[in-house]
């Protein structure tokens, strides 16, 4: 599913070392039906979490599953000690991210050829 929204479109492909890499991932997926539908992953590093991988299946896109998929996760994370998360957002998606109250701290820049900006959000 990630590959399909957020790869593809750009001519992308995951290669088997990149999906190795995940191993020490935390991936979070929602279903509707037994299908994934939105799914997030995060690489934790000590009390900071980094969030990477956000996607939602686009006919599923607008109805609150992503929202509802980050809730869960930043919930699970503070459980486990995490005191901040950040994420690279694509420029598109800033809206998104600012509405769960995560912040911009850089300029943009360019990631995957599409403008982004660093986001964070400290955890209370």
């Amino acid at each position: 599913m990630r590959e399909l929204v957020l790869r593809i479109p750009l001519g992308l492909r995951f290669k088997a070392e990149e999906i190795a890499r995940e191993k020490e991932e935390w991936i979070f997926a929602s279903d509707i039906d037994g299908k994934i539908v939105s799914s997030c992953q995060f690489l934790i590093m000590d009390y900071t979490a980094k969030m990477r991988q956000v996607a939602t299946a686009k006919d599923y896109q607008g109805q609150g599953l992503g929202r509802d998929l980050y809730l869960y996760c930043e919930n699970s994370l503070k459980k486990q000690g995490v005191k901040e998360i950040y994420c690279h957002a694509r420029k598109s998606a800033i809206r998104f991210y600012e509405k769960m109250n995560f912040e911009i701290v850089s300029e943009e820049f360019e990631e995957v050829g599409l403008p982004h900006v660093k986001m964070k959000k400290r955890l209370l």
